[in-house]
């Protein structure tokens, strides 16, 4: 984006890491980081200060989240210099961006207002807008400094192993579900990723010789079988209609979350294994 005056450019755009937080008790601060470059014919020194609003696009004409406050003017430079926003969210505005983000990037928008410092002549001040779009592996971690929120993604390494590849394949499918606001698919799409994990694994072997045992007297192998197989059974209920049973069951948005991280963890453990 450029703010356009009589001889020269002010462009702004997002830092490669955008976003620091500063927590708070029960208010914290995030800055916001900008990277500022003149072209054209740019007077000594011009400085300017740079102010704004933060919206959620998501959230259209209720996504007001604060004014955004620049503690130091900024100079015009063909060599480029930093600027940074702080802006105040409180722990009512993160949850209602979580919500309407459902782990995507989050898209945020600035309207910005830069006007030139000393100017004897002229209109010294214009104005943009800015989209500013936040990964959702730094915006997860922001949370997690502030004790907001925690985020776990696992990393499923991709083998030539037969099926495990295509494991992985769906687990990308069930998030994408998610996304889409269909969890029941998502549900169905972690069971099927389990059926990499059950014979490798050899859970249904393992499992029905730990069901004559007490919970406690149980191996860590037969622990992790008992997990498995239950995972996969509660799962099933997604693609089967079964009358009277399943054909009831209704599945949320965390519940997809849950069943497609537990499907991811017990994939990832494979790694081990030949």
């Amino acid at each position: 984006m450029a703010f356009q005056f009589d001889d020269y450019a002010l462009s702004i755009k997002p830092a490669r890491h955008v976003l620091t937080v500063l927590p708070g008790w029960g208010v914290h601060r995030f800055t916001l980081h900008f990277e500022v470059s003149g072209t054209g014919v740019i007077p000594t020194r011009q400085g300017h200060h740079v102010s704004g609003v933060l919206w959620a696009n998501d959230l259209g004409g209720s996504g007001y989240l604060g004014q955004m406050v620049q503690p130091w003017p900024i100079e015009a430079h063909p060599e480029g210099r930093n600027l940074s926003f702080d802006v105040t969210l409180t722990d009512a505005q993160i949850m209602g961006l979580e919500k309407v983000r459902q782990g995507r990037e989050l898209e945020l928008r600035a309207d910005l207002t830069a006007v030139q410092l000393g100017a004897i002549s002229g209109w010294p001040a214009r104005s943009y807008q800015l989209t500013i779009r936040i990964a959702h592996e730094e915006w997860a971690k922001a949370l997690d400094s502030l004790n907001a929120g925690a985020f776990v993604d696992v990393l499923v390494p991709i083998t030539d192993v037969e099926g495990r590849a295509l494991a992985a394949q769906r687990l990308r499918q069930a998030k994408t579900l998610i996304r889409n606001g269909d969890y029941e698919g998502a549900v169905a799409k972690a069971r099927s990723v389990l059926d990499a994990v059950r014979p490798a694994c050899k859970t249904e072997v393992v499992y029905n010789q730990a069901l004559g045992k007490k919970a406690k007297d149980r191996t860590q192998e037969e622990r992790w079988a008992m997990l498995t197989q239950s995972a996969y059974a509660l799962f099933s209920g997604a693609p089967h209609d079964d009358e009277g049973t399943t054909e009831h069951f209704t599945w949320s948005r965390a519940d997809a979350i849950a069943a497609v991280a537990t499907a991811a963890g017990l994939l990832a453990r494979l790694e081990d294994l030949p």
